[in-house]
């Protein structure tokens, strides 16, 4: 029987996602980043506003963020029953916490490096395909198809979250077994999440603007 304690996880990821490495990296540098740039508490705007090395710290500690709500939840006794469960529901808080953070008005970031940490620590081989698709998309951008451009992050980003629940049905498995639909199920809301979150980034694609 599962103590009841370790669903404590669930709020305990929420707070975890809530901490915003962004936030602290625009403190250190003397501003708040929800002023500059895009404003928005994620490592892109960290980079675009501090500078490449604190894009790398800032995604660094947003995918660590993911993860480790996760790990926690495949390495605490609980009944291996409660298990996908507990697993699915600390993934879900820290997302949650890391785009809605309750220490800055509920407005945190896009949740893409938080996903992936998510990701890697759930389904490793999703994270492994959606981090391939993202690389490549950032790489050539929608340019071969006369949209957007090559660097484009928050465009990579939107292709990489559509390639999360179709890599999770493409690659060998049972996504729709009675033990595997649920994290199927999540990792659909999770993506749809990832491109609500980019809805700008998608109008100006369609739009053709840099």
């Amino acid at each position: 029987m599962t103590d009841p304690l370790i669903w404590g996880l669930v709020p305990a990821a929420y707070v975890l996602g809530s901490i915003s490495p962004a936030w602290c990296a625009g403190r250190i540098k003397g501003m708040d980043l929800r002023q500059h740039g895009s404003g928005n508490l994620g490592a892109t705007n960290a980079g675009r506003v501090l500078g490449g090395q604190w894009f790398a710290i800032v995604f660094g500690a947003d995918v660590l963020k993911g993860a480790l709500p996760v790990i926690a939840a495949h390495l605490l006794p609980c009944d291996e029953a409660h298990r996908p469960w507990l697993l699915l529901a600390a993934g879900a808080a820290v997302v949650l916490g890391h785009v809605f953070t309750c220490f800055h008005g509920f407005k945190g970031g896009k949740a893409v490096a938080t996903s992936l940490g998510l990701l890697a620590a759930l389904v490793w081989p999703v994270a492994l395909a959606s981090l391939l698709v993202w690389l490549l998309a950032w790489t050539i951008g929608w340019k071969a198809f006369g949209l957007g451009k090559a660097g484009s992050v928050g465009q990579a980003s939107v292709l990489a979250a559509l390639a999360t629940p179709a890599a999770r049905l493409l690659l060998p498995g049972e996504p729709w077994s009675a033990t595997q639909a649920p994290v199927t199920g999540f990792l659909i809301l999770l993506s749809v999440l990832v491109i609500v979150k980019h809805k700008s980034n998608i109008e100006k694609l369609l739009k053709k603007t840099p």
